[in-house]
């Protein structure tokens, strides 16, 4: 989806309304590659999105405050605070059909009144947020001097955006993102001179003529879609916009060059009228936001956006403005995007634990390899007393059963087997410490595995930061800090493990997280409860109530069939579950949240699903 020239005009006409002149109060990052304002105008705060990411980039308005993304302050955000925040948003350009947004801001220096300032800023929070600025002392206007001027620049561009800021003398003082000579020939950073992007050099779509549809159409193959020549033909035209194009003109988008050549001149012209009427906005206003809903499989997650009525697409619904439409559209794909980002970075932080845990394991099997066999010398110890009697001054060796005994001639045979009880107990004794580690690596492993396969099925952020909050408390990660901590186990605190109704009318509970999974079947699950579980793979406890009823055969598939989804296994075509009743499982000693020993009564055979 294409965040193309239109959507920027109608978005730069709306902020014109709601915006300009307003004070701009806060600067925060939401995001690595964005920025967020904070901007007091009309009696009214108003947040301000932009970000540069490679394909969620944009700029809009949002309903509510944008979260803190970044917790250190980059270069950036200190030079926002100085030049951008407590300034005026006094300009706003757009140079059309380019995907480019200037804002102008000015903010004055002057220091004010302390107790006022002070007093006023106490009451930011409050209806009249502009009063720090109204109660300002400072009545004389500012000269030159008082006034700091820069420009922050907005380019949308898909893996191409960037934010950027300049200074008054048009020099990059910082931007999301740096673009080194080696990189491109258009430098991004900071004391450069900023240059603006190329120009592309197309015809501009609110001329479009007839006669320039009939050479757009007699130039290209016939199989070429009309929709593409378009975008290669017309500046700011973005492949929606030419497939709405091509729907309103000749009632199909996907229309090739050689069926729309075939209606002669009428389609040509309808062309033209329809490619200069949905760009006519440019320079009347007139937007006519539209959303269209997703799937009815996915109704939260949009399929397209625009700032005119989309009719080429099945489900349109008018929207009240283009931001409204914008942070439909974006925000779950962030939040999407934000908790895979946050999935894949902590299963990397766990597999690199995963990797020394199994190095460790590896290493107690080699020092166990390298001890002899502690019996062995207990028993020829034993064996050179039994026959002490009949072993000669000199002797070098005793045969006993067919085995042999090395024997050292310099030193007397009881001295022999004293040095070998000696020896049996060290080794005894070392090899006793290197099983019980090695047990305890391998538990550690085995709560490490249940992790990570509950990790690879975790769909929202909470349960992703629960099991980064057991990964911290079992010592699999360094904790982290005090706030970040308490704020992740405040909002995970009152999660609870999924419940499922079954078909047949059954509760149904399945842990999530380690955690979970002791709570489903050592606080919720019966003595006589079924307790199912993914056969020797790392994975969800499930536990099925039957409240003194037999519990069907549907019932006992749809929760082996949950127990298999979140496992290890969830991609499997068929994967294998054992049912045993809550009493013949327990708890294993000394190991992490959720490890248990069982004796299965039952293996039931099923296929992977959701319980959604």
């Amino acid at each position: 989806m294409y965040f193309d020239a239109l959507t920027l005009a109608a978005v730069a006409d709306e902020l014109r309304q709601s915006v300009l002149g307003g004070r701009i109060q806060r600067v925060w990052l939401p995001a690595a590659q964005g920025i967020a304002l904070e901007i007091y105008a009309h009696h009214r705060r108003h947040y301000l999105l932009a970000s540069a990411h490679p394909q969620h980039a944009r700029v809009h308005l949002v309903a509510r405050k944008p979260s803190r993304g970044v917790e250190l302050p980059t270069p950036l955000l200190l030079l926002l605070r100085k030049y951008v925040q407590g300034g005026r948003l006094v300009g706003l350009e757009y140079p059309a059909l380019e995907r480019l947004l200037l804002l102008s801001i000015v903010k004055d220096m002057r220091p004010r009144n302390h107790d006022v300032a002070e007093r006023a800023e106490s009451d930011t929070e409050d209806a009249n947020a502009d009063l720090a600025e109204d109660l300002n002392p400072r009545l004389d206007p500012p000269t030159e001097a008082d006034l700091l001027r820069c420009e922050l620049i907005i380019e949308p561009m898909e893996r191409r955006s960037n934010i950027l800021l300049v200074n008054d003398a048009n020099v990059i003082m910082d931007s999301v993102k740096r673009v080194t000579p080696a990189m491109s020939q258009r430098v991004v950073l900071p004391q450069q001179p900023y240059v603006l992007p190329p120009a592309q050099d197309k015809r501009d779509p609110r001329s479009a003529t007839a006669a320039g549809i009939t050479d757009l159409l007699a130039a290209g193959t016939p199989q070429t879609a009309l929709a593409k020549a378009i975008v290669q033909t017309y500046r700011g035209v973005s492949p929606q916009a030419a497939r709405e194009v091509a729907q309103r003109a000749c009632g199909n988008p996907q229309i090739t060059l050689g069926d729309a050549l075939a209606a002669g001149e009428p389609a040509a012209a309808t062309l033209a009228a329809c490619l200069r009427a949905l760009y006519q906005p440019l320079d009347t206003g007139g937007w006519e936001p539209s959303l269209v809903r997703g799937p009815p499989d996915a109704p939260d997650l949009p399929r397209a956006y625009a700032p005119y009525a989309i009719t080429h697409l099945a489900g349109t619904h008018p929207q009240a403005a283009i931001s409204a439409a914008l942070e439909a559209f974006y925000q779950p794909r962030e939040e999407l995007a934000d908790h895979s980002q946050r999935r894949i970075a902590l299963e990397r932080r766990l597999a690199e634990v995963e990797t020394r845990l199994r190095h460790q394991l590896q290493q107690i099997e080699r020092e166990l390899a390298q001890f002899p066999d502690p019996e062995q010398l207990r028993w020829e110890g034993e064996m050179i007393y039994a026959f002490l009697h009949e072993i000669a001054a000199g002797q070098t060796a005793l045969e006993i059963e067919g085995r042999t005994i090395q024997l050292d001639p310099t030193h007397p045979p009881v001295a022999a087997a004293q040095h070998r009880f000696r020896s049996y107990q060290k080794i005894r004794s070392g090899t006793e410490r290197l099983h019980e580690r090695r047990s305890e690596t391998a538990l550690r492993l085995a709560g490490l595995e249940q992790v990570q396969a509950l990790l690879g099925v975790a769909t929202e952020r909470d349960q992703i930061d629960q099991l980064l909050l057991e990964a911290e408390e079992q010592g699999y990660l360094p904790p982290s800090s005090g706030k970040q901590q308490q704020a992740i186990r405040k909002r995970v605190s009152r999660r609870r493990p999924l419940r499922v109704v079954s078909s047949d009318g059954f509760d149904i509970f399945v842990g999530r997280s380690a955690t979970q999974n002791a709570e489903v079947t050592f606080k919720i699950g019966r003595p006589d409860d079924l307790w199912l579980h993914v056969r020797t793979i790392a994975g969800a406890h499930v536990i099925v109530q039957p409240g003194g009823r037999d519990v069907p055969e549907r019932t006992l598939l749809e929760a082996a069939s949950l127990a298999a989804y979140f496992s290890q296994a969830r991609n499997e075509q068929h994967v294998d579950v054992e049912i045993a009743r809550r009493k013949l499982v327990r708890k294993i000693a000394g190991a992490p949240p959720g490890l248990v020993t069982y004796r299965a009564e039952r293996l039931v055979r099923v296929s992977p699903q959701p319980p959604w």
